[in-house]
């Protein structure tokens, strides 16, 4: 049995099982699944695969549970976000993909990883996932499906044990079904008025009571992950004094389409859902494709990513498919990794929203809080089109409540449909149809600019869907952060007020 000390009412978990840590967003998820983690340090290895915060971080907040240093634990991080959450203190066995959606290339990381942590380590090994909400926000609900049994499979197989961390409320229904039908168990965190609960599901003796717990650090879920920037270092992400700021978010999010690439196929004579694939996959990071018939019989088949007759790279629309990687993985998912210099200059910039719905929105906008709570420092701003929209979610409320408590400078604006109060919270109501249409999560990094990050979209006639994109490019997040600023935290600000 692999013990869990007092973390959960169960006397350990059995070798060759993964868990699903599952609830609401800053329930205390991920610092429960840390302590599990470094509950093995003693004797076993941890293998890390996170998709929402640099190997760094996860070495740190691992750290905070043991009495050795960071770079010295049996550890090793597949680092999915490094290149935009910063790459500093990256220790021996840690390795990088460059993004949440090549589930190939994790796979691939993850069982090297494994390898060299049994030969040069330990036999005994402990896994997390962080998150794999984060990583459906990249890949489809299928392909996450296929890519935990590769997990549980690779943990039963290593008679290992694995913890699995998902956001319940951002999940459709029955994705989380699928889900739970690939892990050998659940471990279900809940928060009440008096405190947070958890209960293990699946486990040999049967299921638990719900059972109050306490977050291993501070205050419940400062949560979610490790410690930010020092105040002394917290500054206002802002353009310069002199620079230009836009003249509304509508101009933004023009901006920044008419900024990006776009993918040509020329000559294309593969099959359309070869071509559907690759469509889908650039379509992520905001990026158009177009077809066009040349004169000349070859090249055929080659796509060219360009910024007019700008090339900045080309690839065989086959070898791009075999990159992408989506819908032709091998059985186990851990076929021969392509390499793609195509895909490499679309990774981690600036991901596209075109015609989303409300639910992926929510899964980015839950990842930018997140990342606001960690640091615990910098300024956020939240549109909610409507004020209602957020405190008639006691979910919702409750996030940006903590966010305050963590020591985020909060800002939410909406159009003042009913009475909001939130602690520690400053509302701007604001009656205009630019607030009215748009959504939007802004954070400014506290400090570090490795750390900034933005959602914004547009709702289209309002149906429920959204176009707009979500990016970690510091000069985007500033332009946003800088308008916002400029026209609504200035003396002419309508009414706010702080909540006590």
């Amino acid at each position: 049995m692999f013990t869990v000390g007092s973390l959960l009412p169960v006397e350990g978990i059995p070798p060759g099982s993964t868990m699903l840590v599952v609830g609401p967003p800053m329930t205390g998820k991920r610092t429960l699944t840390m302590e599990l983690l470094a509950a093995g340090f003693d004797e076993e290895g941890v293998a890390v695969v996170s998709t929402d915060a640099s190997a760094a971080d996860v070495r740190t907040s691992l750290a905070e549970f043991t009495d050795g240093p960071a770079e010295a634990l049996p550890l090793g991080v597949v680092d999915c976000v490094g290149d935009s959450h910063g790459s500093e203190g990256v220790g021996p066995l840690d390795s990088r993909v460059s993004s949440p959606a090549d589930l190939t290339g994790i796979g691939m990381e993850l069982t090297t990883l494994l390898e060299r942590l049994y030969a040069d380590h330990s036999s005994r090994l402990r896994f997390g996932l962080l998150s794999l909400t984060t990583m459906s926000m990249y890949a489809a609900p299928e392909q996450v499906v296929r890519f935990l049994h590769v997990v549980t499979s690779r943990i039963s197989d290593a008679d290992g044990v694995g913890f699995v961390v998902a956001h319940a409320d951002t999940i459709d229904e029955e994705h989380l079904q699928q889900l739970r039908s690939f892990v050998d168990g659940v471990i279900e965190v809940r928060e009440t008025e008096e405190s947070a609960q958890l209960r293990v599901l699946g486990h040999p003796s049967g299921t638990t009571d719900w059972t109050p717990f306490q977050p291993g650090r501070q205050s419940a879920d400062a949560a979610d992950g490790p410690a930010g920037v020092d105040d002394t270092e917290q500054s206002r992400v802002t353009r310069p004094a002199d620079g230009p700021i836009a003249d509304s978010l509508r101009d933004i999010l023009a901006g920044v389409r008419a900024d990006a690439p776009t993918l040509t196929v020329c000559n294309y004579s593969g099959p359309p859902e070869e071509l559907a694939v690759v469509e889908r996959y650039v379509g992520r990071h905001g990026v158009d494709v177009r077809t066009a018939s040349l004169d000349v019989d070859q090249p055929r088949s080659v796509a060219l990513l360009h910024h007019g007759d700008n090339l900045l790279a080309s690839e065989s629309v086959p070898a791009l498919r075999g990159a992408i990687d989506i819908e032709s993985a091998t059985t186990d998912g851990l076929g021969k990794r392509h390499t793609s210099d195509l895909l490499t200059k679309l990774e981690r910039s600036v991901f596209g929203a075109s015609t989303a719905e409300k639910g992926l929105l929510v899964d980015v906008s839950h990842s930018v809080e997140l990342l606001a709570n960690r640091t615990g420092s910098g300024t956020l701003h939240a549109g909610f089109q409507r004020l209602s929209n957020l405190v008639g979610d006691d979910g919702a409320a409750r996030i940006y409540e903590r966010l305050a408590a963590s020591g985020v400078d909060v800002h939410v604006y909406g159009t003042p449909d009913t009475e909001t109060t939130v602690p520690g919270v400053t509302i701007h109501e604001i009656a205009n149809e630019e607030i009215a249409n748009s959504w939007f999560v802004v954070y400014d990094g506290g400090g570090d600019p490795d750390r900034r990050a933005a959602l914004l979209a547009h709702e289209l006639d309002g149906d429920n869907e959204y176009d707009g994109f979500w990016t970690y490019e510091g000069d985007i997040v500033a332009d946003i952060d800088a308008y916002l600023t400029a026209t609504y935290l200035g003396d002419a600000t309508p009414s706010e007020r702080a909540g006590n």
